[in-house]
């Protein structure tokens, strides 16, 4: 019998056929019984093309044994409701059906460094413009917040990832794939909101005087009148396979049958081309300003990420310049998150609190004072940067 959520979702009805037989794939054999099933929607996805993200979880009976299951249901389509429409050119770096083609061509079957995507059961193509992917139910072994010591084993695998193919492994060539991960084009969409960091009423907000108590506006001021400068430098890089949205989020400690667990990465709407070291300040950044991490000061996690990535490049045979990859890292960091300015909007607009508390489950004054710990490392990155430009 189907089960489905109270909430109302946004999908045609799932036949039991199709159900059944997707059970039989996650579980690796056809035949079963279903028994039940239930779907949820997941909160939380924002993605350009994404358009609702779904559990589906039930039961079945295997040689009169009941045994559970679960995947993910992802629909992409070019137009999701309330958004700007996608890219519909192979090329945009929001093309909507970018992530469909990674798994249709199995790109992430051999990916150095044993990072992997999960499992793709099937993709079907609709006639409304919509894709439906159905995926694994990756499970996490830590929770929200890992430990130092997996984000040490997650960099060193993004250092072999990005590092294989700057050894010598063939790039893939997909025409589809993001040409260039650089942070430009999404500092120059978000310029607008430099207008609330040049108001002098905007740093008198309660929040803000309380979180910042030695003034950023003109540091973020001079990173902003720089970046171009800085940017140049950076995309002439070395330039690797990359995931380009490598943050917690996007990153499982899935547990294996050993008492082992492997880093599987979800949403591949991004991959492609990116600068050395993108993946770790996507890795850095975000999981540090969203709470991805135990309790810990920036400087120790840039610390273990860092070290732990140098450690995956050499360990692929890619042994260049130290300094080169730490101002890739700094700078990157620097201008994506410290010019990304999205937090400091939703302060001024009050209306918008409540929404964040949910996402994050902190306080506004929890999440606030985080990202203020990140903001100021993130400008004494960019301060770092400038002393390594010209070893670069």
């Amino acid at each position: 019998m189907r089960e489905q959520a109270s909430k109302e979702l946004r999908l045609p009805v799932l036949d039991q056929q199709t159900v059944t037989v997707l059970m039989g794939q996650v579980l690796g054999r056809q035949g079963i019984k279903l028994l039940k099933w239930q779907v949820h929607e997941l909160s939380g996805w924002t993605g350009s093309a994404t358009n609702g993200v779904y559990r589906l979880a039930g039961t079945g009976l295997n040689q009169d044994r009941e045994v559970e299951w679960s995947l993910i249901l992802k629909v992409l389509s070019r137009t999701p409701a309330g958004k700007a429409p996608a890219g519909s050119e192979q090329e945009h770096v929001l093309y909507w059906k970018r992530e469909a083609l990674v798994y249709q061509s199995h790109l992430l079957d051999n990916l150095p460094g044993g990072l992997r995507g999960p499992r793709c059961y099937d993709c079907l193509e609709h006639s409304d413009e919509s894709i439906w992917l159905w995926l694994e139910d990756v499970k996490e072994h830590y929770g929200p917040r890992w430990p130092l010591e997996q984000y040490a084993r997650a960099a060193r695998s993004l250092g072999q990832m990005n590092g294989a193919y700057l050894a010598g492994r063939s790039l893939p060539s997909y025409p589809w794939l993001v040409r260039t991960g650089s942070p430009r084009g999404l500092l120059e969409h978000s310029g607008w909101m430099w207008k609330i960091v040049r108001d002098p009423s905007t740093w008198q907000h309660p929040l803000l005087r309380a979180a910042f108590p030695l003034p950023i506006a003109s540091r973020l001021l001079e990173l902003w009148e720089e970046r171009n400068i800085l940017l140049e430098v950076f995309e002439r890089l070395p330039q690797t396979f990359c995931h380009l949205d490598a943050w917690r989020g996007n990153l499982f400690a899935a547990p294996q049958g050993d008492g082992q667990h492997q880093l599987i990465a979800i949403d591949w709407a991004y991959p492609g081309l990116g600068t050395i070291a993108t993946d770790i300040g996507d890795l850095f950044a975000p999981s540090f300003g969203l709470f991805g991490v135990e309790p810990c000061d920036p400087r120790t996690l840039d610390t273990v990420i860092f070290e732990n990535y140098l450690e995956g490049l050499q360990a692929v045979g890619w042994c260049g310049d130290r300094s080169m990859v730490r101002y890739a890292f700094a700078i990157f960091a620097a201008l994506k998150y410290g010019c990304f300015l999205h937090w400091l909007y939703q302060i001024v607009n009050e209306d918008r609190h409540a929404s964040w508390e949910r996402r994050t489950g902190h306080s506004l004054d929890e999440c606030l004072q985080n990202q203020a710990a990140l903001i100021y490392y993130l400008l004494d990155l960019a301060d770092e940067a400038r002393y390594l430009i010209n070893s670069v």
